[in-house]
């Protein structure tokens, strides 16, 4: 199999892997609006959103330099006792993490200014983030061994159980957010064991304080950086609750769940892109076979930025209660940022790769500090539209930093123009053109949205048909 189709192939597992259990969320979606207020989904994002901070600062970018140093390391035995390692010292670490949350954590959200309470719902998501920490490394594992088939069926059984469990503890316990919360403990609990069991062959456990000091040395200017991007990503979530009410926390919550359907997709496909690109940086034809990557990730991007954008008053009308489909008008302005953040993470791996790891960190931080100026002094004047358009100001920043930095020979001519096709038809069709008719509206935006995909394919120089006849001739 060539290393072209490889990637592909891995790439669609990869994805497979990450969209199924997030659609296997969607089918739950109408039924959960039913069952919970937008002031009850606005605390399930705010604190799933809040683990998926915690998760970073529980990592330390261990995790990157494992992706980075696998390929160095001199011989299998050397990789098994690297992984046991980093493992036993992120699972230290992360319990110093939990102690530290249950002694200070409602004396911490409380000079925040929260209007959820710490005691269930922050302390769930606190220990609900300890046991997914299990799940990093044997995935980066897979990731590195070029074998996602296990990875996909773990995490598309692991939706399964949640889905199973969560609709149970919220609709025939009636345990709203708390059910929904309590699910994802008790799944990520579960796995962390299953996480353990598949990586018993690759690890070697064992605690070496001298590598560990050689390892941080590495990740830790990582980290401001990282964590500042996560502040980017839940300032807005951290801001609203602060200063609007839970009510508009649910409706912006929504339009973000709906936006960052996209991010499944994307990140599914990094997931492929970035040991491959860490293993290819620096031979012969790399910068080409970038501009190859960059140019198909922009097209399926921008093509999912087009769908989600143009047909999410039809899914809110269709699959939510009335109370949520005002959140439709929010998910265009979100979902920029979201296609910002996705492909800043191609520049991103490439500054990695040039080990100019400081400049990563520097980006982030520029973006966070623009996320939270800008919500701070505008958030409480112009409500929900203020957060959505910052969020995505601040990570197109962040995109454009990157794109400069990495100081790639490519052109960026065709992704510019697309973009611009893309938004002025997303613009026309969201916010223009008002059809009562559902059916009606979903028919008429179908048939434009082949147009603008054709001209896209056009503009990108991409024939969509040929590639997929292409693909599976080979």
């Amino acid at each position: 199999m060539t290393d072209n189709k490889k990637l592909v192939k891995n790439t669609t597992i990869y994805a497979l892997g990450d969209i199924v259990p997030r659609l296997l969320g969607f089918i739950s979606f109408p039924i959960l609006t039913r069952y919970l207020s937008p002031a009850d989904y606005g605390i399930v994002n705010y604190v799933g959103t809040l683990t998926t901070f915690m998760l970073a600062l529980g990592f330390l970018c261990i995790n990157t330099y494992y992706l980075v140093f696998y390929y160095r390391c001199e011989d299998d035995i050397t990789r098994k006792k690297l992984l046991g390692n980093l493992t036993s010292f992120v699972i230290l670490f992360n319990v110093f993490i939990v102690v530290l949350f249950v002694l200070f954590g409602p004396y911490f959200f409380s000079l925040l200014g929260s209007n959820i309470s710490f005691y269930p719902f922050i302390l769930i998501g606190v220990f609900t983030n300890f046991f997914n920490i299990f799940s990093i490394l044997p995935s980066a594992l897979y990731r590195l061994l070029e074998k996602p088939l296990m990875l996909t069926v773990i995490n598309i059984s692991r939706g399964v159980i949640t889905l199973v469990l969560t609709l149970v503890l919220v609709v025939y316990f009636n345990y709203s957010a708390l059910g929904v919360l309590l699910a994802g403990l008790l799944v990520n609990f579960i796995y962390a064991f299953v996480f353990l069991y598949i990586s018993r062959k690759h690890i070697i456990w064992n605690l070496c304080l001298k590598q560990i000091k050689e390892v941080l040395l590495f990740s830790l200017p990582l980290v401001p950086g990282t964590l500042a991007y996560y502040v980017t990503t839940i300032s807005d979530r951290i801001l609203i609750d602060k200063y609007l009410s839970l009510n508009d926390l649910g409706i912006y919550s929504t339009a973000s769940t709906l936006a960052l359907i996209l991010n499944i997709f994307a990140y599914g496909a990094y997931k492929a892109f970035e040991p491959f690109i860490f293993k290819t940086w620096g031979t012969d034809g790399f910068i080409k076979t970038f501009e190859n990557i960059r140019n198909g990730f922009v097209y399926v991007l921008l093509i999912g930025v087009l769908c989600l954008s143009v047909f999410s008053k039809e899914f809110f009308q269709i699959m939510s209660n009335p109370q949520f489909h005002g959140a439709y008008w929010y998910v265009p302005m979100i979902i920029i940022g979201v296609y910002s953040s996705s492909l800043s993470m191609l520049y991103g791996t490439i500054i990695t790769a040039q080990s100019k790891t400081k400049i990563n960190s520097l980006i982030n931080i520029i973006g966070a500090g623009i996320s939270i100026v800008l919500n701070i002094f505008l958030l409480p004047l112009y409500g929900l539209v203020v957060a959505a358009l910052v969020s995505s100001f601040s990570m197109t920043v962040m995109l454009s930093i990157s794109m400069w930095y990495s100081r790639l020979q490519i052109s960026h001519i065709r992704p510019f123009i697309s973009i611009l096709v893309i938004s002025t038809a997303i613009f026309i069709l969201v916010y223009i053109i008002d059809i009562d008719s559902i059916l009606l509206s979903i028919l008429i935006k179908s048939i434009a949205i082949l147009i603008v995909i054709a001209i896209l394919s056009l503009t990108l120089a991409i024939n969509p048909i040929k590639s997929i006849i292409g693909f599976y001739k080979k």
